[in-house]
């Protein structure tokens, strides 16, 4: 039985020899590079990913326009937050205001949370209140933890470079 199962694969792949020019194996490598980020990242500490999302959060907000807390997106921020408190966990958080037209907010690891203007002009206090939860929640849960390997959820200063150029969307 073995044999014959041995020579019947041994045949298919003789047989199909002639047409594996047609195939595209140069994504072969593209996958096993993923693979690996893959498994580094599932081999991360708590630790590496909250400094890992330190860094990214330093990068992504060196690259975006961050209201002043004297402003009103600032303020109104302040006044927000303060209701929700400034630790989860025991894990203290960053809320930032993001001067951007897309309605997004999103948070890492380390407490980061940014919250777009495009978000705050279009909701009430109540409904940013909603959002911010949310995304505490993630904190909270440790999804960003869980979430290691590259992903297009994870904020662009996070992924692989080829996909750091699109927006991260929560």
């Amino acid at each position: 039985m073995k044999i014959t199962r041995f020579a019947a694969t041994l045949s298919l792949s003789l047989a199909l020899a002639p047409a594996a020019h047609a195939f595209d194996f140069s994504q072969i490598s593209s996958g096993l590079a993923v693979g690996k980020q893959a498994l580094k990242a599932a081999t991360l500490s708590d630790d590496e990913v909250k400094t890992m999302a330190n860094q990214a959060c330093a990068q992504y907000d060196k690259n975006s326009r961050i209201a002043p807390a004297s402003s009103k997106y600032g303020k109104r921020l302040a006044a927000i937050t303060k209701k929700v408190g400034q630790k989860i966990n025991g894990q203290p958080v960053n809320f930032k205001v993001y001067q951007n037209k897309e309605v997004n907010a999103w948070a890492m690891a380390n407490g980061c949370v940014r919250i777009n203007t495009g978000l705050m002009d279009m909701m009430s206090d109540d409904e940013v209140i909603g959002v911010v939860g949310h995304e505490l929640g993630h904190v909270a849960l440790g999804h960003r933890r869980r979430c290691r390997s590259p992903t297009p959820l994870q904020p662009p200063a996070m992924r692989p470079a080829p996909s750091a150029a699109r927006a991260w969307r929560n």
